[in-house]
């Protein structure tokens, strides 16, 4: 064999394994280790109730053992009276672009509160009916993020950077919260979960990018 058909033959295998590289590169969707990607956050309020919901998948095994599992989509479902009632019946109906849900909200008496939730991930606005007794409200619900607002895997890649993350196998919840520092609005908060049970985090300025607070 010549030296031209060698060449040749050295030059197909490089191209060949830089082609599965780059397919394998544009097949990631962020989500390696994820084990919860909340990244819907909607609301509505009047003089009677505020309404929360949160959406994204999680795990059907929701355990924080390391390693992610079996993805399911969900919507979590908040209601919070003014006047608040451990022993109050509300029930609910949501009619989303997933379809429509409905059901029994479970109280938590420390929080104030009635939630609930159904098996699909919500995107865009939504409406929820709450009823209580011979009351009945409906309620549209408007995201709060934005279009300046950095999408999860971002959120992921800054976090990494805050962080030391060599301490074995761990798995990711990355999650859009109410800012728990102070100031108004929304953050990330990723967190990470080893096989030994040690846990560090870290929320992320949901435009800058920017660490917010790190627990190491």
């Amino acid at each position: 064999m010549n030296i031209y058909k060698k060449l040749c033959m050295i030059f197909a295998a490089v191209m060949t394994a830089a082609t599965v590289w780059i397919f394998a590169a544009c097949d990631t969707d962020g989500m390696e280790n994820v084990s919860e990607r909340r990244s819907g956050y909607f609301s509505a309020s009047d003089e009677f109730y505020t309404v929360t919901a949160v959406s994204g998948v999680r795990e059907k095994n929701y355990v924080a053992d390391g390693k992610a599992g079996e993805l399911k989509p969900y919507t979590l479902l908040t209601v919070a009276p003014k006047t608040f009632d451990v022993d109050a019946v509300i029930t609910f109906s949501a009619k989303t672009s997933g379809g429509e849900y409905g059901g029994t909200l479970t109280a938590h008496p420390f929080a104030a509160s009635f939630s609930a939730e159904f098996d699909s991930e919500t995107s865009g606005a939504f409406t929820v009916t709450v009823v209580c007794g011979g009351d009945k409200r409906e309620y549209s619900l408007a995201s709060r993020t934005t279009k300046n607002t950095i999408s999860y895997d971002r959120a992921i890649e800054a976090a990494g950077k805050a962080v030391e993350l060599g301490r074995g196998r761990y798995e990711i919840r990355v999650r859009l919260i109410e800012n728990p520092i102070g100031g108004e609005g929304l953050c990330w908060h990723v967190a990470y979960y080893y096989a030994d049970g040690k846990d560090c985090g870290v929320l992320i300025d949901p435009v800058t990018a920017k660490p917010l607070a790190v627990k190491k």
